[in-house]
């Protein structure tokens, strides 16, 4: 059913959202002006508040408001909503009272607009995020094939019914038992999580209910639920079949340009904070200012990196080792930098330089990539694009410190080799901002 699906959803979500907004200027304008209301009187707000209102979607999305996984009705998601709201607030004060362009200050309408939004989108948010969990828009899901990942994807699926999915079994490839599957289930999507050469009487038994049932393969199933790519279900023919490198000559000149733009955007702001970043760094412990780092860029080649130091000097005696949390080697004004990522804008540099873009994969140290790829399948494949100051593994998993972490990195880094677009990358970006907002490190 398309109504079960979470892009589906989410559209309408973003739908609704926009509605509600005009209809609370709407009522807003009738309170304060009375009925029926002047078509003149609607057009003067009209074009000011559709920017406002761009802008508080816009607000919306980066603070994850779009995202099923947070759609629950429990103190988290109305937290959210009320630092949401609260942002919305300052921006339609700061755009009409430091950009008096359009000619009105409507200190009354304004109030008087975020006062109903906020009741309105309250209550809507309430009605669809109850709407979204009902069992009769649950499209279900037969999975085939038993293993920690098919486990992890339906643990995953039960604890967010919001996504619009159920697992109505997970099933050994057992010819027997999954005859006994079919005929008590009906309207179903079977994913296979098998080789289906390498079980041909499930293969012919899944062909002769070709008509009954959807079918879908596992990586792609769990990549549109997960926004990774599963390490263990794919295989050198996947990484042949989806990583098109020559399908993507248009968009990475356009990242480019994209890319030089944002470097001398952030090299101005690093020139901006240098002298007072350097006398933090300077007054707090003894070393230089810049810590030079080498890096694995695109296709193997090795760079270096370029950060505000935040760690004492000489932090790597004993040889290269990961940051670790609460990790005694990071200095009092290293802690402000990296939580604020100041630490990381004198990467401008490499970005302009051509060593690293805005987005992609983060360059691991050649110490590190030489374990990485003897323990993590096609860990090399990170390194068919260019490196990035921030990536789809950056914004969806924590700081990684392990060959665990980086496993599951990796996954997310696939993901985004696959599907990577100027509209992911702009997605990257906000989500980006709003680890920032969270004091987040990379």
């Amino acid at each position: 059913m398309i109504i079960s699906s979470p892009k589906y959803k989410k559209f309408l979500l973003f739908i609704g959202d926009v509605l509600v907004l005009y209809l609370s200027l709407w009522l807003t304008l009738m309170w304060r002006f009375g009925t029926p209301l002047n078509a003149f009187i609607w057009k003067l707000h009209f074009l000011p508040f559709t920017i406002i209102y761009l802008l508080w979607l816009l607000i919306f999305y980066i603070l994850g408001l779009y995202d099923l996984k947070i759609a629950r009705n429990d103190l988290n998601f109305y937290s959210i909503l009320l630092k949401g709201l609260i942002i919305c607030v300052l921006v339609g004060l700061s755009f009409f009272y430091l950009i008096p362009y359009f000619g009105i200050t409507p200190k009354t309408i304004l109030f008087l607009n975020i006062i109903l939004f906020f009741v309105l989108i309250s209550l809507w948010r309430q009605i669809f995020n109850t709407l979204i969990k009902l069992p009769s828009l649950y499209q279900n899901i037969i999975i085939i094939g038993k293993n920690s990942q098919t486990i992890e994807l339906t643990e995953k699926i039960n604890s967010t019914p919001q996504l619009g999915y159920k697992i109505v079994t997970l099933i050994e490839p057992k010819k027997e038992k999954l005859l006994e599957v079919l005929q008590n289930y009906k309207s179903c999507t079977i994913v296979t999580a098998i080789n289906l050469n390498q079980h041909p009487e499930i293969a012919k038994i899944l062909y002769q209910h070709l008509i009954s049932f959807n079918f879908e393969d596992f990586p792609s199933f769990y990549e549109k639920i997960t926004g990774k790519i599963p390490l263990s279900q794919i295989n050198e023919i996947w990484l042949l079949n989806n990583i098109k490198e020559s399908k993507k000559e248009f968009y990475e000149k356009v990242k480019r340009f994209i890319d030089v733009v944002i470097g001398i955007i952030l090299g101005i702001v690093t020139i901006i904070l240098f002298i007072p970043t350097a006398i933090a760094i300077k007054i707090n412990s003894p070393g230089p200012i810049f810590y030079k780092q080498k890096r694995v860029g695109k296709n193997g080649k090795i760079f270096e990196l370029y950060k505000f130091r935040s760690m004492i000097k000489n932090a790597e005696t004993r040889g290269a080792v990961w940051a670790q949390k609460n990790d005694p080697r990071i200095t009092k004004v290293g802690k402000v930098l990296r939580k604020t990522l100041i630490d990381e804008l004198p990467q401008s540099i490499n970005i302009l330089k051509g060593d690293l873009s805005f987005i992609g994969p983060r360059p691991e140290r050649p110490e590190f990539v030489e374990r990485l790829e003897k323990e993590i399948p096609f860990y090399q494949a990170r390194h068919l694009i260019k490196p990035g100051l921030t990536g789809w593994a950056q914004v969806n998993y924590k700081y990684g410190n392990s060959v665990e972490d980086a496993f599951e990195k990796l996954q997310y880094d696939l993901f985004y080799l696959k599907n990577r677009s100027i509209i992911l990358d702009f997605k990257i970006l906000l989500k980006t901002v709003n680890v920032a907002l969270k004091g987040g490190t990379q």
